[in-house]
């Protein structure tokens, strides 16, 4: 049962929303964060099956009522996947549309689940602070969920009760494109990077390839950095000429490379001989001013920067501190 797999894996979670419901203080919007985990997702099931339930404690989750809400099956529940999909002023408005009816079920709560919230535009996200400001029941409850916090809007976050998910677990997602045909490092790397099953991406996809081959140069120059050639910028720049598709692909490379990093700094070794060569190649590099620049210059693509200046600065950095 999901109560069970979440006090075994996140016992801070389990805690935290047992003593709301014990204590009958359950707050009206919860955020879920934490890197990705569909237990997560469960989790946040498992919650509005308690709301409804109305039990000071966690539902039974056998019942015919926690099986609908689980099908999403019942009325006055509603998820909406962002992690299949963004998500879209539609998919807000049938929240609005939905919830200022009469409820249809005998509880008379009403609970939407957002996953992947981040996954939604600004315009988006200011629809539904406005909601949950001005909700229009006092037994609507919102439950987001989120695998990086830190790029919500801070009006959300501070109107949440947010519930900490600190296990990392992937597997699923490793097993998913594992399935796609990818092989084992490949697979570890976009479900680690992307945090999610992307149906779109194919063996051939030519921006992942195209920055991890880059990365792999980056990273077998760093013994000789002063003739780094400015992070095959140029070169990046002669194969995806177009803005998009170039952002795409830096975007792509500083992912898999903060994710090697910090595979290296955590000692992870896995069964491809090449990829541990690599871990060793950054381990012998001081890894750790290696994160900061490459945390620095992803945090600087969300101020929409141009991404081959931004290579070029990571280049001097790299170079300047040999």
């Amino acid at each position: 049962m999901v109560k069970e797999e979440l006090l075994e894996k996140e016992p801070i979670a389990y805690r935290s929303l047992y003593h709301a419901l014990k204590n009958r203080k359950v707050a009206h919007s919860y955020l879920f964060s934490g890197e990705y985990s569909p237990l997560k997702i469960d989790a946040a099931y498992l919650l509005a099956q308690s709301i409804i339930e109305g039990k000071d404690d966690f539902a039974c989750e056998e019942c015919d009522t926690c099986r609908r809400i689980r099908r999403n099956q019942y009325f006055d529940v509603i998820y909406v996947d962002g992690y299949e999909k963004t998500i879209k002023k539609d998919d807000i408005e049938v929240i609005l549309d939905e919830f200022s009816r009469t409820s249809l079920e005998v509880s008379g709560k009403k609970v939407y689940i957002l996953a992947n919230i981040n996954n939604a535009s600004i315009k988006v996200l200011n629809m539904i602070l406005k909601f949950m400001e001005e909700p229009g029941n006092s037994d609507t409850y919102g439950i987001f969920i989120s695998d990086r916090k830190e790029d919500l809007l801070p009006t959300i976050v501070s109107r949440c009760q947010d519930i900490p998910f600190l296990t990392r677990d992937f597997s699923f997602l490793i097993g998913q494109y594992e399935n796609a045909g990818f092989e084992s490092t490949d697979a570890y790397l976009l479900a680690n990077i992307l945090h999610r099953y992307d149906s779109e991406m194919d063996l051939n996809d030519p921006y992942y390839l195209t920055a991890r081959e880059y990365v792999c140069k980056t990273i077998d120059t760093l013994n000789n950095r002063k003739y780094l050639p400015i992070l095959f910028s140029q070169e990046f720049y002669r194969v995806f000429k177009d803005r998009e598709e170039f952002r795409r692909c830096v975007d792509f490379y500083l992912a898999i490379m903060i994710r090697m990093i910090n595979d290296a700094l955590e000692n992870r070794r896995s069964g491809d001989s090449e990829y541990n060569r690599y871990l060793d190649l950054i381990r012998d590099n001081d890894p750790g001013r290696l994160l900061q620049i490459f945390t620095e210059a992803s945090d600087r693509t969300l101020l929409n920067v141009d991404r081959k200046l931004l290579f070029d600065a990571i280049s001097y950095e790299i170079i300047s501190y040999i």
